[in-house]
């Protein structure tokens, strides 16, 4: 981590200002945060990519980590929760928590993939009843043959672009696993 000089010594001049040095360290002795909190002597604060924090996380159990990188991501990578853990057991309510979202999720899938208007599917079904009704409120006097021929073509363009995907999903799994 590069960390700004900002005391009066200019002892590193000839590098622009910057010097490397162990971040956690000076994180930990950190007591200035601009120019004019530096008495004697030089003052180092860390120095980022405009938009970066850098920021030491303290647990409760007295472990620190590093983070570096942009805030929105600290938001989103870090979960609280109301539960402690000191027992592998307290950890259930959160695991009862993940195996719901996935199984609303799957359930969910399966429903719309259900309904798609391809062969032995529900949607090949719907699909049917949806065109008599609206072949039916038209008011045109088509054969049932028109009707089942037009059902048809739905049903193997859909078939078709559900085993496209299907074999496209299975290449992609062999090729990252080979």
């Amino acid at each position: 981590v590069s960390t700004q000089s900002t005391g009066s010594s200019g002892i590193n001049a000839e590098y622009g200002g910057t010097q490397c040095l162990h971040a956690r360290r000076v994180l930990d002795q950190l007591n200035c945060s601009t120019d004019t909190d530096c008495n004697i002597g030089d003052c180092y604060r860390p120095h980022t990519s405009e938009g970066y924090l850098l920021q030491l996380i303290h647990s409760s159990s007295d472990d620190k980590a590093l983070f570096i990188g942009d805030p929105s991501h600290l938001y989103y990578t870090i979960h609280l929760s109301d539960y402690s853990s000191k027992w592998f057991w307290s950890q259930l309510p959160n695991c009862i928590e993940i195996f719901m979202i996935y199984i609303v999720s799957l359930s969910g899938a399966l429903a719309i993939f259900n309904a798609v208007p391809a062969f032995y599917l529900d949607g090949q079904h719907m699909l049917d009843a949806f065109l008599e009704f609206v072949i039916g409120q038209s008011g045109y006097r088509l054969s049932s043959d028109f009707i089942s021929n037009v059902s048809f073509v739905i049903q193997l363009f859909s078939t078709a672009l559900v085993a496209v995907n299907v074999i496209n999903a299975l290449v992609s799994v062999c090729v990252m696993y080979s």
